[in-house]
């Protein structure tokens, strides 16, 4: 535990910083990109985009730091030289400061208190402070009673935030009395430490160390939204990757450049006479294009024609105006004739739904639109799967590339084991290093699907962004809007919260006190706890070794609250032991 500041700090400042003229990503020793714009300590607005080593879970907006958002100037110096203090503690001025932090923190963590810094300083400077100098300890108090409340919004009222939400404003402001003697800008009046001789988690009596308030995903909710994610992964979306599959190698084989001119017409009027002859219908565009062109005034009997679909039927991407104005009216004789649908999977296979075994076509006809849309729900099933059924954190998630499905291995008595690389990003150095996990069949053959569905170059991250709730939110949509549930079977996916720290104390929690018990349908809990065993057996110091810390801690909770229940129903019933003395 860092121990509190309470030396008395010098008044006199510093005439010129210690980083002047310096180069931020120098100092702090971050990796840049070959042409990266590198920040000097001078500029008020630092670039961070060329970061090499910058993990996934680093925003974009994260990557650029304004300090010109600080309003007083002199502020603006005072947090540049704390937080590159703290993103370079091996720098030879640093090191020199006694109470200096000695473990570097890393860029996304400082852009947190830069944010704080503005909100603090801003908050001085609108009360008329000027100098800090002028900061007393009754002053501090003040701001962090203020900022210990929610925001007001119409119709809720404002409630006292968590200790964890406020401990960033005490820490900012020891802060300046900690690096105070590196300070040039400004700083406190010579020995004043806000909430001298108190760390900032005992100021606000944060306990770190405290019970898992992470509430898990409610079975209600849970197993319908498991049901439906294995079964796009496990029925619909094999099937579906084949369907993308074609049509990318199809869009692939096209002229790049050109489209269907009028020395084509007698190929495409073979096409269309074939379709009057047999009835087939002309492609139709899905649903969002057809309220565009809604939108935009377009009507008349072709509104619904897909015309880049009847165009790849003579090997071209569009139409050109000659042609297209050429074939209108055979067209508006062949659509009254036969009509529209949806081009692609109008002979789909069948597959069993989910409530009764019924066979049932995998999907009804699709437009180009309908499958890029049915492809972003898939991914999101994958992601549930991969999520619920590994205990993997965001930034793990975030982390899985293309090509990360490590070769599967054979078990001495039989059995596989499946493994995916990672990289383990809490506790680590900036950009974390390198992990692996030990999964499930169901996780693998979900990694595997997504690896399908959108084609990615090797190191480019799978899944993209891991915002479950949204995710989910479209999904239910779609399925309603579609059919699909109704038709797969499938059951509602209740309204509700969910994110992946939620899926992960949803496993830890089921794996503790039913380990020989079912998540979900044909998903054993005891396969899942196997793999997490040998996956922190494998790499002690990796993810999994803090997952199944969590899990052994939640064990240990559920058998002290089965104890102190078994304990009461023998109190209840009368039958506790009697005690001897002596014995």
């Amino acid at each position: 535990m860092r121990r509190p500041v309470s030396a008395s700090l010098p008044h006199r400042r510093r005439p010129v910083s210690v980083f002047a003229q310096g180069d931020a990503c120098e100092i702090a020793a971050l990796r840049l990109a070959d042409g990266a714009t590198r920040p000097r300590f001078e500029q008020d607005r630092w670039v961070f985009s060329g970061l090499v080593d910058a993990h996934r879970m680093m925003s974009e907006r994260e990557q650029i730091w304004d300090f010109t958002e600080i309003i007083n100037p002199r502020w603006r110096v005072v947090a540049k030289e704390i937080l590159l203090a703290m993103l370079a503690p091996q720098y030879e001025a640093v090191l020199e400061r006694a109470h200096a932090l000695r473990t570097a923190r890393s860029p996304r963590t400082l852009y947190g208190f830069l944010e704080k810094y503005i909100e603090c300083f801003n908050w001085l400077t609108r009360r008329g402070i000027t100098t800090l100098d002028s900061v007393s300890q009754e002053l501090c108090e003040r701001y962090l009673e203020e900022h210990s409340w929610s925001v007001s919004r119409p119709g809720r009222p404002r409630r006292r935030l968590e200790p964890y939400s406020t401990v960033a404003h005490v820490k900012i402001l020891k802060l300046i009395a900690q690096y105070g003697e590196l300070l040039s800008g400004d700083g406190y009046a010579a020995g004043f430490v806000p909430w001298k001789g108190k760390t900032a988690t005992q100021v606000i009596g944060y306990k770190s160390k405290g019970p898992n308030l992470t509430p898990p995903v409610p079975d209600s909710m849970l197993q319908p939204l498991l049901a439906t994610c294995l079964h796009l992964v496990n029925e619909v979306g094999p099937h579906l990757a084949d369907l993308m599959e074609t049509a990318r190698a199809g869009r692939a084989a096209l002229p790049t450049s050109g489209g269907v001119t009028l020395t084509q017409l007698p190929v495409l009027r073979q096409v269309l006479e074939r379709m009057r002859t047999s009835g087939e219908r002309l492609p139709a565009v899905d649903d969002v294009q057809l309220r565009k062109r809604t939108t935009l005034g377009e009507e008349g009997p072709l509104k619904r024609l897909g015309w880049e679909a009847l165009a790849r039927t003579v090997g071209a991407r569009r139409f050109g105006d000659d042609a297209r104005q050429s074939l209108i009216p055979e067209l508006t004789a062949l659509a009254a004739e036969v009509g529209f649908q949806p081009p692609l999977a109008r002979q789909a296979v069948s597959i069993p739904r989910v409530v009764d075994g019924e066979l049932v076509p995998w999907t009804l006809p699709l437009a180009d639109g309908d499958l890029v849309f049915m492809v972003d729900h898939a991914m999101t099933a994958c992601l549930v799967v991969t999520c619920a059924l590994s205990g993997m954190r965001t930034s793990e998630l975030l982390e899985i590339e293309a090509g990360s499905r490590l070769p599967a291995v054979t078990m001495p008595g039989g059995g596989r084991r499946f493994r995916l690389a990672s990289r383990l990003i809490k506790g680590q150095k900036f950009g974390g290093v390198p992990d692996e996990w030990v999964v499930i069949e169901q996780v693998d053959r979900a990694v595997a699907l997504a690896e399908r569905l959108v084609p990615r170059t090797a190191g480019e991250a799978l899944f993209g962004t891991i915002d479950l709730a949204g995710r989910l939110k479209n999904l239910r949509g779609w399925l309603e809007r579609t059919g699909n549930r109704e038709r797969w079977g499938l059951p509602v996916i209740p309204q509700g919260p969910l994110n992946a720290r939620m899926l992960r104390r949803t496993l830890s929690l089921a794996i503790a006190e039913r380990p020989g018990g079912l998540l979900a349908a044909k998903v054993a809990l005891k396969h899942i706890s196997v793999a997490t065993t040998e996956g922190y057996a494998a790499r002690p110091g990796g993810s999994q070794r803090l997952f199944h810390a969590e899990i052994e801690e939640a064990e240990e909770t559920h058998h002290v609250r089965l104890t102190v229940e078994a304990f009461r129903d023998v109190r209840r019933a009368g039958c506790l032991p009697v005690l001897v003395r002596g014995a």
